[in-house]
């Protein structure tokens, strides 16, 4: 019996489970969500997001000033997006999704943390297209492929990726979710 094809994906090990575990009916739709924010963060520690975030706010400052100054940083964001972002998709997004924030009107922290929830969100949603694409080169059939990645993108719609992008745009404290250990029969997957 094979473990499944989320085995041999090109994902980190966080992206990995999160298939995993969106693979298996036992999950519940809830557990699956669980794993969204965990693959989201791994993805931020490896491609070193957090840099990116403290030159973005310490180019785009305060909004107070902005606004009484009038500065235009665009020019100095494109020159992050281009020197600190070379060889890190998920910095270049976040650059990108903070320009489109501060043309919206934004300016500040609000853009800044609007432009990584953005980033966030456009990340997760590559996730099940990139398994379910995955699971269809390794032959499964199309009715599975289709199923994991609904229910992974489910899980991602459910996900709190707002309050995750305010966590990591240092907006709120960190917070570690408690994970619930199973202890005996009354606590295994619910019944219908």
């Amino acid at each position: 019996m094979s473990d499944g094809p989320y085995k041999s994906l090109n994902m980190t090990p966080a992206w990995k489970r999160f298939a995993e575990w969106a693979h298996k009916a036992a999950f519940e739709p809830n557990e699956v969500a669980g794993r969204v924010v965990p693959a989201l963060e791994e993805t931020w520690r490896d491609e070193g997001c957090g840099e990116i975030v403290r030159a973005i706010r310490s180019i785009v400052g305060d909004a107070r000033q902005i606004d009484m100054f009038g500065q235009d940083k665009s020019v100095e964001l494109e020159a992050a997006r281009r020197d600190l972002s070379a060889g890190h998709p998920m910095r270049r997004l976040i650059v990108d999704h903070v320009m489109q924030s501060m043309a919206s009107g934004k300016r500040g922290i609000d853009a800044i943390c609007d432009g990584v929830e953005s980033a966030l969100r456009n990340r997760a949603a590559r996730g099940p297209r990139q398994v379910e694409e995955h699971y269809l080169r390794k032959q499964s059939p199309e009715a599975m492929a289709t199923r994991i990645r609904n229910r992974m993108e489910d899980a991602v719609a459910s996900a709190p990726i707002a309050a995750l992008a305010r966590r990591l745009c240092g907006l709120d404290a960190t917070i570690q979710p408690q994970s619930v250990k199973q202890q005996g029969l009354e606590d295994g997957v619910s019944l219908p």
